[in-house]
């Protein structure tokens, strides 16, 4: 319930803040800047690989930039 009840002061910030007055503008501004950091922080990580390593066995991790993999050699083993 507290959390429908930020949303309902945010929103009811907005309507005063579209009668032109500079303060509930930029309290409008810092609730829902709260709000947004709120979802933000609550994401969970999706696991998007998983793999248990046998003995012997190596995982090694690059990042690629886009449009700058095409000069990079080739990952080892391949």
């Amino acid at each position: 319930m507290p959390r429908r009840m930020g949303a309902r002061a945010a929103d009811a910030l907005w309507r005063r803040a579209r009668s032109g007055s500079g303060v509930w503008l930029a309290a409008a501004i810092v609730a829902s800047g709260l709000r947004l950091l709120r979802r933000i922080a609550k994401r969970e990580r999706e696991v998007v690989f998983q793999s248990e390593l046998a003995a012997g066995e190596q995982l090694v991790i690059r990042l690629v930039q886009r449009g700058e993999g095409d000069d990079l050699p080739p990952a080892e083993g391949t």
